[in-house]
């Protein structure tokens, strides 16, 4: 196997535990896809059928999620390696939730569902590393819901993004408008907008018109309101 193409999939989950030799016999089983996008270009669209595995190996993407009526949109940040949305490759909803876009160049090593199906059915590490995949997501997201219930409007604005986000760290950007956001929140608007101003004195967000920018998410978390 050329050792470029080792080792980016080496660094993928998905093959976490296995040797040269058995990722070399994985790659001569199935049909891997080698693929480069440039900056800014859309990987994908939300509710695009999810067809295939998406392995960024290198490179940093923006995942847009939306509400259900379009009126707020999250954006964040993703570096490689990573697996994008693989738990839409089975169960009932088999669409992206997400649009994303390269933030910088990247590559990806694509793997259509047959594909997928047939390595987890010859190796047992890979089939056991993508439910171990799927079941963390699960497990994270049913965590959630035992969390301690914010005690202050700030560390509720704080949930509501956390709560939509993929991963609880790195460059978020948050794009509502005050009043949209005193409504999910059950709150004034006023409130809302000195909470966040008490939150950009620390350092930690930045607000614009309809857009609320945060440097690094997991600084956020952290922060004792």
């Amino acid at each position: 196997m050329d050792n470029s193409i080792y080792d980016k999939i080496v660094q993928l989950p998905l093959f976490l535990g296995m040797s040269r030799e058995e990722i070399s016999l994985a790659v001569g089983q199935a049909r891997f896809g080698f693929h480069k996008h440039p900056a800014k270009h859309t990987i994908l669209t939300e509710g695009q059928p999810c067809y295939t595995l998406l392995l960024l190996v290198d490179g940093t993407i923006h995942v847009h999620a939306q509400s259900d009526d379009h009126g707020y949109t999250l954006t964040e940040e993703l570096h490689a390696p990573t697996i994008i949305q693989p738990e839409h490759l089975f169960g009932l909803s088999q669409r992206f939730s997400r649009t994303v876009t390269a933030k910088t160049a990247c590559h990806l090593i694509t793997l259509d569902k047959s594909e997928v199906m047939k390595l987890t059915g010859a190796h047992a590490i890979i089939h056991y590393n993508l439910l171990n995949i799927i079941s963390a997501q699960a497990q994270k997201l049913q965590r959630q819901l035992w969390h301690n219930s914010p005690t202050t409007l700030e560390q509720r604005i704080v949930q509501f993004i956390a709560h939509r986000s993929i991963r609880q760290a790195g460059p978020k950007s948050l794009s509502i408008k005050m009043t949209r956001l005193a409504n999910e929140l059950n709150d004034s608007r006023l409130d809302i907008s000195r909470a966040l101003n008490r939150i950009q004195q620390h350092k930690l967000l930045t607000l614009h018109r309809g857009r609320i920018e945060i440097p690094a998410f997991e600084q956020l978390l952290q922060f004792s309101f």
